[in-house]
C-alpha cells in the first residue's frame, strides 16, 4: 500500500512537472522545452527548462511557429504565408452571424485569433472598432432600458403625468436606449463593411473562357462569375 501511495505521489509530481513547462515549436517542427522569460517584437528569451538556473537563450520570431505556455495557452507565429493559408484555412465567402456575433467563411466558423489571416489590417481595425462600438451600445442600452422601463411601467400602472421623478426617468431612461441602438447600429455597419470589403477584394468575379463545338464549327464562350 505504502509503494502504491508512493507511486501515485511520483506520477502526480511528474505530470505537474511536465504541464509547468513552455514549449516553443519551431518553424521545422521540433520542440524546445523552455521557461520563456520574455518575448518582443522580433526575439523569444528563454532558459531551457531542464536547466533553469542556466544561461539565457534567444530565438528569433522568424524561427518559431507556435509558444505553447505552461497554462494551456497558444501564440501563433509565421503562419501568414499563401501556401498555409490556402492549405489551412477556409476558404469562401464571409459571414456574420448577428446573434452569436460569429464570423463564418464557406460555413466555417472563424475564431477571432485567427481573423487578421483574413483581413487586412485596415478592415481588421474596421471590424474591431465595430465589435466594440456594439459592446458599448449595447451596455448604454441596458442602462437606459431600466428607468425606461420602469418610468413605462408606472404610467401603464395608472401613475400621474405630473411626477417629475418617472418623467425625468422616461426622457432620460428613453435616450440611452435610444443611443445604445444608434451606437450598436454603427457599430455593426462597420463589420459589415469590414466583412464586405474582404469578399469584394477576394470574390470579384473574373471572365472565364471555354472552346466549345456546335458541330463542325468552334467558338468561344464567356462566362462571367459572380
Amino acid at each position: 500500500m505504502k509503494k502504491l501511495f508512493s507511486l501515485v505521489v511520483l506520477l502526480s509530481f511528474t505530470c505537474f512537472t511536465l504541464s509547468a513547462q513552455d514549449i516553443i515549436t519551431k518553424t521545422d517542427g521540433t520542440d524546445i522545452e523552455t521557461k520563456v522569460t520574455e518575448v518582443s517584437q522580433s526575439q523569444v528569451s528563454y532558459k531551457k527548462y531542464s536547466n533553469l538556473e542556466g544561461p539565457t537563450y534567444i530565438i528569433s520570431v522568424s524561427d518559431i511557429l507556435m509558444i505553447t505556455y505552461e497554462n494551456g495557452e497558444r501564440e501563433m507565429y509565421n503562419i501568414k504565408s499563401e501556401t498555409t493559408k490556402s492549405q489551412s484555412l477556409p476558404q469562401g465567402v464571409m459571414t456574420f452571424n448577428d446573434w452569436s456575433g460569429k464570423v463564418s467563411v464557406g460555413g466555417v466558423t472563424i475564431e477571432n485569433e485567427m481573423l487578421d489571416m483574413y483581413f487586412s489590417p485596415k478592415d481588421l481595425e474596421l471590424y474591431s472598432q465595430g465589435k466594440s462600438k456594439r459592446i458599448l451600445g449595447l451596455v448604454v442600452g441596458c442602462v437606459g432600458a431600466v428607468p425606461f422601463g420602469m418610468s413605462c411601467g408606472y404610467y401603464l400602472a395608472g401613475g400621474t403625468r405630473e411626477d417629475q421623478k418617472y418623467k425625468k426617468m422616461l426622457i432620460g431612461g428613453g435616450a440611452l436606449f435610444i443611443g445604445g441602438l444608434i451606437i450598436d447600429g454603427i457599430g455593426y455597419n462597420q463589420i459589415k463593411r469590414a466583412i464586405s470589403n474582404y469578399n469584394h477584394s477576394n470574390l470579384a468575379f473574373q471572365p472565364d473562357f471555354h472552346l466549345f463545338t456546335t458541330g463542325t464549327d468552334i467558338g468561344i464562350g464567356i462566362s462571367l462569375v459572380f
